[in-house]
């Protein structure tokens, strides 16, 4: 299956989070984590739409001031999520600058708190001097039809993973079109969105190599339509080696496209994960295998393994088959 995502890591993966998304069926990208912004540019930053946080440890959110830095005369409107307490987290950032001169500026940041007893949101915008104004939120939409799931996590302080789901798509079978001799047009607009409103019984005319003709849009369904399997990503970071932990986790991945998981201590460092609240890299590819997620990219390694990576690379690649890696270990 084709991929529907460009990911890149913006750091090496020894240094801090964060992973830049496209999605070819959304407008905007998205990040993951908002760690040093190293190997990203100014205008890839401004088009983001939605940066999800997993916690606020320095290594995943003190890219925040180049975000805000870069993006004060986008005129555009970013939306950070993040654990309870973030937009505390979000106000004292905007709140350590002096914001004298920027009430004729559009950009507005909106910060979704996503606690364990609900959800919370503020709006910080630049023509109000970024004060915080508590907006109401009672659900979570996202754009292009996406939508948002997640799940919190121990990390010693709550970390949050989230799987970015994919609306249901609607294509055709361009061998069965052929078979069928039908030709493209502004019928197969009108087919999709009869399908998706479930108009099962109305008349529809096509174009046909024979020139028009009426179909039913069930007896059309049956002929060309296909559903292909949703292309969600998921990613999380920044749990502790526990049962629970795992069981959350492969709940959160099950059956993702791809899955973006930490692996950041090797099996001799065991003591030293549980210590430090991270996953081992047997415990991160055992997530992976039992998620039954299609492809996999580890990453937030432990920055003394880059050292000695030939060693690293290979417990943590050795058993698994590289055509199912997105490798990124050679970003710097």
């Amino acid at each position: 299956m084709k991929s529907n995502y460009y990911i890149r890591r913006v750091n090496s993966p020894f240094d801090d989070s964060g992973v830049f998304v496209r999605n070819v069926y959304m407008k905007k990208a998205v990040l993951f984590d908002c760690g040093r912004l190293g190997n990203i540019e100014n205008s890839e930053l401004n088009d983001i739409s939605y940066v999800f946080i997993s916690h606020t440890h320095i290594d995943h959110f003190n890219g925040f001031d180049r975000f805000l830095r870069t993006s004060l005369l986008s005129g555009n409107t970013f939306t950070f999520f993040g654990p309870d307490g973030f937009i505390n987290n979000v106000k004292g950032k905007l709140s350590s600058y002096t914001w004298n001169l920027i009430r004729d500026y559009d950009v507005i940041f909106k910060a979704v708190e996503l606690g364990r007893n609900g959800i919370k949101a503020a709006l910080f915008s630049a023509k109000n001097g970024f004060e915080e104004e508590v907006c109401s939120i009672d659900k979570i939409v996202l754009d292009d039809g996406f939508s948002l799931q997640y799940e919190f996590f121990d990390h010693g302080i709550t970390s949050i993973g989230y799987r970015l789901k994919e609306p249901e798509r609607i294509s055709f079978n361009k061998d069965k079109m052929a078979e069928y001799g039908l030709k493209h047009g502004i019928w197969a607009k009108d087919l999709k969105e009869a399908v998706v409103n479930k108009s099962d019984n109305d008349l529809l005319e096509v174009d046909t190599v024979s020139g028009k003709k009426k179909y039913y849009i069930n007896e059309l369904k049956d002929m060309v339509v296909e559903y292909p399997a949703a292309q969600d990503i998921t990613y999380i970071t920044d749990i502790a080696p526990s049962y629970e932990n795992y069981k959350k986790a492969v709940a959160l991945a099950k059956n993702s496209f791809l899955l973006l998981i930490e692996a950041v201590f090797m099996g001799n460092d065991i003591i030293h994960s549980i210590e430090k609240n991270h996953l081992s890299i047997g415990l991160a590819k055992e997530i992976y295998r039992q998620s039954g997620s299609e492809y996999v990219s580890f990453g937030h390694f432990a920055p003394k393994y880059d050292r000695c990576r030939d060693i690293f690379f290979k417990e943590l690649y050795d058993d698994l088959d590289l055509s199912r890696l997105v490798k990124n270990e050679l970003i710097r």
